[in-house]
């Protein structure tokens, strides 16, 4: 849907009316949100930037949406993420506080044990193992008539990279895979997560009598040498880092799969000249991303953002979906362009103090993974129109239930039913 924003230079129509403060723009989260988030999002960014909403759990919050105004709350320190940490009464257990639970410094302390080893440089060295996985993953497969691209490669895909990047071993892997998938389905999430916490501990242990050169490793080294964050703290930030690094990357190879079904001109631009696939990559998350927000925020004083003061103690979600498409930032943000100059600009994996650490791993994956379907799959169409594709998860993380594709020759698929 292109969407223009009134008061552009060349466009007649008046602009729109100051946005008034406290304006509650009721539940637009829930519905179709989760399978078309950029229709509901251009709305409010076009006519209510900093809107308050209602999510689907009835909860208040303030949504921000325009990228000048995102981009900014997210460097802004009035806007916290630290939470309570839990009751006493049971032993530390993995996921208790995760890296999105702080703020500066303790953020910063903990996060210093990861950043060495998922520097670009560093993790570009996966890169030939992550190739062969995806030629092995694909070559195994075969050509079926049809196959979800979901359970059939971007889910073994992405756990066989996981497994490679932690160095987790064969013997370890199913309970790993359950644990990972329960947690992720909101499944027996208990059993789930002692089952990580137990992995987590057990690979620690592991890398203290083999020490390697995977990122268990590594952080492991950082963390003894540094002395300053505590066991718990240690695991709480590999299990995030684990599970964290696991379904984003599945539904994210999903959705640029997607959209390059429904850009079949962009499809062969990029068949055509492989090359432009790490600029490609930036375009395609900048176009869709299975979390259209940035964790949830709590305003430790009144903030003003964008003309409107949000009252301390309020919830603040940060809309990078929205951002993402704002065409202050993004000229012509509706059309997917692989070769857009600015797409590195895009703001999906956050900004500021808590920009993803595992950005460098989800870009090579991406790359990885769509360079090796372009090569095993040169005809691949979906087997179902866009609307009759299932969509899980929730608002904070959408999830694509499976992406049904025809692999065989013949005509165009229903990609833009």
């Amino acid at each position: 849907m292109a969407s223009t924003p009134a008061g552009r230079a060349g466009d007649p129509r008046p602009a729109p009316p100051a946005v008034p403060a406290r304006g509650t723009e009721g539940s637009p989260l829930g519905g179709g949100f989760l399978a078309r988030p950029d229709e509901v999002l251009a709305g409010l960014r076009e006519r209510c930037p900093v809107a308050r909403v209602t999510t689907p759990a009835g909860r208040p919050v303030w949504l921000v949406t325009r990228e000048a105004d995102v981009r900014a709350a997210f460097l802004d320190p009035r806007l916290s993420l630290r939470s309570t940490p839990p009751a006493p009464g049971r032993p530390h257990r993995a996921m208790d506080l995760t890296l999105v639970n702080y703020d500066p410094p303790d953020h910063t302390r903990i996060r210093r044990l990861a950043a060495p080893a998922f520097a670009p440089g560093r993790i570009a060295a996966y890169r030939p193992r992550a190739a062969e996985l995806a030629d092995e993953l694909l070559a195994a497969l075969g050509t079926p008539a049809a196959v979800d691209l979901i359970t059939g490669f971007a889910e073994p895909f992405a756990f066989a990279v996981l497994r490679e990047v932690f160095g987790f071993g064969d013997e370890v892997a199913p309970r790993l895979h359950r644990a990972v998938g329960d947690l992720i389905r909101h499944t027996d999430a208990e059993r789930a997560l002692d089952e990580l916490d137990a992995i987590v501990r057990a690979r620690i242990a592991d890398c203290r009598e083999h020490p390697g050169e995977d990122v268990t490793s590594s952080v492991l080294r950082a963390w003894e040498a540094s002395g300053q964050v505590t066991e718990a703290e240690l695991v709480d930030l590999l299990a995030m880092l684990v599970l964290a690094g696991f379904d984003s990357t599945v539904q994210m190879l999903g959705m640029a799969v997607l959209a390059l079904l429904g850009h079949p001109a962009e499809l062969a631009r990029l068949r055509a000249a492989p090359e432009l696939l790490p600029g490609a990559v930036d375009e395609l998350q900048r176009w869709d991303t299975p979390g259209p927000f940035g964790t949830r925020r709590v305003a430790l004083a009144d903030v003003e953002i964008g003309g409107t003061v949000i009252p301390a103690g309020s919830g603040v979600l940060l809309s990078v979906a929205a951002a993402n498409r704002d065409p202050r930032s993004h000229p012509d943000p509706d059309r997917l362009d692989l070769t857009r100059p600015d797409a590195a600009r895009h703001l999906t994996f956050g900004a500021g103090p808590h920009y993803c650490p595992g950005a460098p791993l989800a870009r090579l994956e991406l790359t990885v993974a769509l360079a090796a379907l372009l090569r095993h799959w040169p005809d691949v169409r979906l087997a179902v129109p866009v609307r009759e594709l299932a969509w899980g998860g929730g608002f904070q993380h959408r999830r694509l239930e499976a992406l049904p594709l025809l692999l065989g020759t013949g005509r165009a698929g229903p990609a833009a039913a």
